[in-house]
């Protein structure tokens, strides 16, 4: 590897995952996480007084369409689309009560809970963080979320919201990688030349594609398998290839030992 300043990790897949023994198929665990999230997300609109009792099950089943329908826009333009705007949408087809941006904010709190509950940290990722900090290298996360709260949230129950500078999340950022201008987003807060920065993703397609069309050096992550990557019919090569952060470390801290 090139002389190393900085490094850009993904979030999901790369530092965290969903509890394992839930068998998620899908890398954003939407298959077993949505739905209870939907669930808290009801409970929370009943109580607050926008929902009916008959309006309960329609809202659950309508808001996980258009949030699934909504993801696919994003990917498909490379511009997210926020959970807070897939509820609001929801609350409206629904012609349900409008609620006040603090109410909002706090559903959209309520429905990530459920996530929050489920992840678990890769083993070694802390370790990593920290002897990245303890070298001196710059570290950042950039992570195609649909809320940057619920990241920040996440990584301070692990002990990780210090970590990063920057720390940006798609939602607030308003594109997903691999749009170009979502690393170039790093790049402004560094001081460093493009070769000197290692992007570690799960995705070949989000993360080593996007990385590499700005000049990063790039490291795919395979501990998880990104199902997305198997329908690339020409996927981008990544410089380097590790399935556990102590590998990671190795590689990108090779005179720590």
């Amino acid at each position: 590897m090139k002389r190393l300043r900085g490094v850009i990790f993904d979030y999901g897949n790369t530092l965290v995952c969903v509890d394992p023994r839930l068998g998620s198929l899908r890398t954003d665990y939407a298959d077993v996480v949505a739905r209870p999230g939907a669930e808290r997300l009801r409970a929370f609109l009943a109580r607050a007084g926008a929902l009916l009792p008959s309006q309960e099950e329609p809202f659950v089943e309508r808001f996980l369409e258009v949030r699934e329908r909504n993801r696919r826009a994003a990917e498909r333009d490379r511009l997210e689309i926020p959970m807070l705007r897939s509820l609001r949408e929801t609350l409206l087809d629904q012609k349900l009560t409008a609620l006040e941006e603090d109410d909002l904010e706090r559903a959209v709190e309520e429905f990530f809970q459920a996530e929050i509950e489920l992840i678990r940290a890769i083993p070694g990722a802390g370790e990593l963080l920290l002897a990245l900090r303890r070298s001196g290298i710059k570290i950042a996360l950039l992570s195609n979320a649909t809320s940057g709260r619920y990241v920040t949230r996440a990584l301070r129950g692990f002990g990780w919201d210090g970590f990063f500078d920057p720390l940006l999340v798609s939602a607030d950022l308003g594109i997903r990688k691999p749009h170009a201008e979502a690393f170039r987003a790093v790049l402004k807060h560094w001081d460093l030349e493009p070769g000197e920065i290692a992007m570690i993703g799960d995705s070949l397609y989000h993360d080593v594609g996007g990385a590499q069309a700005v000049g990063i050096q790039t490291v795919h992550f395979t501990a998880i398998s990104a199902t997305l990557d198997v329908t690339i019919t020409d996927p981008p090569r990544p410089d380097f290839r590790v399935s556990t952060h102590e590998e990671l470390r190795k590689l990108l801290l090779p005179d720590a030992d």
